[in-house]
C-alpha cells in the first residue's frame, strides 16, 4: 500500500519505453494514489503540475488519465477548490458485487464449465504492472470457458499474484471471488473492470463456438 508521502516514489513506475501508453500507466498510478487513506478521507489530490513533475510526464498526460477517473466517478473536481476522491465510489466490497455466475442465476440460467486450465506462466509487462510484481515473475493463469447447457457464453482468462496459490482440485464451477476467499483465504476489496468490444480472433471464436470475426 502507498503511504501519503509515496507519490514521488511513483516516478520509477512510469516506463517510457513500455508498450503500454503513458496515460494508461498514469491512470493505474492514480488509482493507487486515490486509495491512500488521507485522500479517501477528503484530502485534496495533488495538482496536475505537481503530478506531472513527480511522474516525469506532461500535464496533458495527467489530464487524460484523470479524465478517465472522473468519467468513472472516482474523483470529484470543484473549480477553485481542487480535486477530491469520490469516497462513495472508490471502494466496493465483495458482498455488493454481482458476479457473472450470480447474474446468470438471477436469469434462471445455471452455468457450467466447458473447459478450465491452470497453467504456470511468466508475467509480461502489462500483467506485472497490474499486479504490482516484477516482470517475468512466475504466476498462475486460470482459463475458463463457461456457459449454460446450450452453448459457451464467456471465456475468462485470469492472472493471479504469486501469493494466491491455485490447486487443480478446487471446485472451479464456483464464482472466482468465492474460490479466492474460501480456498486461498483472501477477501477481495477492490475491483477495476473495463468493457470493450472486439472482433473474435480464431482462438476466441473456437473457445466460444462462434464464427471468426464475430463481434464480442
Amino acid at each position: 500500500m502507498y503511504e501519503h508521502n509515496d507519490i514521488g516514489g511513483l516516478l520509477d513506475q512510469v516506463d517510457h519505453n513500455s508498450v503500454i501508453p503513458l496515460h494508461i500507466q498514469v491512470e493505474e498510478l492514480l488509482m493507487n494514489i486515490i486509495k491512500i487513506p488521507d485522500y479517501v478521507q477528503g484530502k485534496l489530490l495533488p495538482k496536475e503540475a505537481e503530478l506531472a513533475k513527480n511522474l516525469g510526464v506532461s500535464r496533458s498526460t495527467i489530464r487524460q488519465a484523470s479524465n478517465r477517473l472522473a468519467e468513472k466517478n472516482l474523483i470529484i473536481r470543484k473549480k477553485g477548490v481542487g480535486t477530491k476522491v469520490n469516497h462513495n465510489m472508490i471502494v466496493t466490497k465483495l458482498d455488493s458485487w454481482s458476479s457473472f455466475s450470480k447474474e446468470m442465476l438471477e436469469q434462471g440460467r445455471t452455468l457450467i464449465n466447458y473447459k478450465f486450465e491452470i497453467k504456470k506462466v511468466f508475467s509480461n509487462k502489462e500483467v506485472s504492472f497490474k499486479l504490482g510484481i516484477r516482470e517475468g515473475t512466475e504466476i498462475n493463469r486460470l482459463s475458463r470457458v463457461r456457459g449454460d447447457k446450450d452453448s459457451p457464453l464467456v471465456y475468462f482468462v485470469s492472472y493471479f499474484h504469486p501469493k494466491v496459490i491455485l490447486q487443480n482440485e478446487f471446485d472451479y464451477s464456483r464464482p472466482l471471488y468465492d474460490i479466492i476467499q474460501e480456498e486461498c483465504g483472501y477477501i477481495a476489496e477492490i475491483s477495476k473492470e473495463e468493457i470493450s468490444a472486439i472482433l473474435a480472433d480464431e482462438k476466441r471464436a473456437h473457445k466460444l463456438q462462434i464464427i471468426k470475426g464475430s463481434p464480442i
